[in-house]
């Protein structure tokens, strides 16, 4: 499937969960993120650990500290008390830079997926 057939919420959205196998990792479930600059699309990070949402806030952090900074106007995200996220302003021309970013949560191995903005 290429991507152009891919719909847009499916490319912006990424669930964070604990690893299948390791106690210790986190996964994602889409390890590329895709916005769009012209459409005003924002990255969303929801929380889907088996846990409780609120105990150990916040659940996640995401940091774009890597190689190319970040695309966004901020460079770090929080999550809020029911585990989600919301990327703010897109600052960067579109093309194929991957920005890298780092998924860190509590009692867990930070995680290094990336995401990038097109047109």
């Amino acid at each position: 499937m290429s991507s152009a057939a891919v719909p847009a919420f499916k490319q912006s959205h990424v669930a964070i969960q604990d690893h299948p196998s390791n106690p210790y990792k986190l996964a994602v479930d889409n390890n590329e993120f895709w916005v769009s600059k012209s459409n005003l699309e924002a990255v969303e990070w929801f929380c889907t650990r088996r846990h409780q949402h609120g105990q150990n806030f916040p659940c996640f952090i995401v940091k774009f500290d890597k190689k190319f900074g970040s695309p966004f106007k901020s460079a770090e995200f929080t999550s809020d008390s029911s585990g989600y996220a919301r990327s703010d302003d897109i600052v960067v021309a579109p093309g194929p830079t991957i920005y890298e970013y780092r998924v860190q949560a509590h009692g867990k191995d930070d995680l290094d997926p990336g995401g990038g903005v097109k047109g």
